[in-house]
């Protein structure tokens, strides 16, 4: 599907999904190379720039946070592409991102006047600005998983907690390979010496982002802590519930040994005494409180 969008400055065409005739269309009308389109339309390029000096036309591909409808807490990251030929600004992106797109194109104060390129960069800034909202919502999932610690832990929320430090994976690795993007982005305007207000903006989206990227390391760090706490403390549990049953087992193990003999049809001590019930159990007890004076002092228990 192609959507069309014109402004003052630039025709905008939206591609999602792209149909074979449309595909054609592309490389016909427009004159989009084959390898050109090959990159754009990939859903596992990485993010960079290049700029096409023979077909006048630069290409910038933006790892932007994807949600899974299914699953709430989950998210990876998918490119979205622009493609600058001429007067035309070219945008390919997945089905699953268009939400998104059209939030990021709605939070776009003035558009209408703005030159592609500058478009793109506000695009961008808003992309790095819903990496801190990403973020900030795992964040506030993994502290709520930080207040049942000292409850008993569920399998599914060690599953949440996996999710969510999974997440933050993707996203940490979105950030760092948008850094490398903004790097030559970075450098292209400086070599070309371009207008102060893309300078500006290119700026405030490398702050930004060098801010999302740390703000992902200490996040998926903190997640990652409270994983391997989560994991001790279900280990140090198990061994409690074992040490119990260990422990128990060897003082149960006396009266089973003891009632044992006294079953036998054999002549055995005390058994012509009246009391001798009440002897074998007081014998019992008392070499239980031995066992267990014995662990107690050892620290087994």
């Amino acid at each position: 599907m192609i959507n069309r969008y014109s402004t003052q400055q630039f025709e905008w065409l939206d591609v999602t999904n792209l149909t074979p005739d449309e595909q054609q269309l592309l490389l016909e009308k427009h004159q989009i190379k084959q390898a050109t389109l090959t990159y754009a339309t990939d859903a596992h390029e990485r993010a960079r720039y290049s700029f096409d000096l023979l077909d006048n036309s630069e290409m910038i591909i933006f790892n932007i946070p994807q949600e899974d409808q299914q699953h709430p807490n989950r998210f990876t990251i998918s490119p979205i592409t622009f493609l600058i030929k001429n007067k035309t600004l070219f945008s390919f992106h997945t089905e699953e991102t268009a939400d998104l797109i059209e939030k990021l194109k709605q939070t776009l104060s003035v558009a209408n006047d703005l030159p592609a390129d500058t478009f793109v960069l506000r695009i961008l800034f808003n992309g790095v600005q819903f990496y801190h909202e990403i973020i900030e919502h795992l964040s506030q999932q993994r502290n709520q998983f930080i207040t049942k610690l000292d409850q008993r832990i569920q399998n599914q929320q060690l599953i949440s907690l996996s999710e969510i430090e999974k997440s933050l994976v993707y996203i940490l690795s979105g950030t760092q390979t948008n850094l490398l993007l903004l790097k030559s982005l970075n450098k292209k305007h400086n070599d070309l010496q371009d207008n102060a207000t893309n300078q500006k903006l290119l700026a405030k989206i490398s702050v930004e982002a060098k801010q999302a990227e740390q703000m992902a390391k200490i996040s998926l760090d903190v997640t990652e802590r409270l994983s391997a706490t989560s994991n001790n403390l279900l280990n140090n549990n198990l061994n409690d519930t074992m040490k119990f049953l260990t422990v128990w087992s060897l003082v149960l193990t006396i009266p089973t040994i003891i009632t044992g003999f006294y079953g036998m049809n054999v002549a055995l001590p005390l058994t012509k005494y009246p009391i001798a019930w009440v002897i074998i159990c007081l014998i019992t007890l008392l070499l239980m409180g031995i066992l267990l004076y014995y662990l107690k002092k050892h620290r087994f228990i």
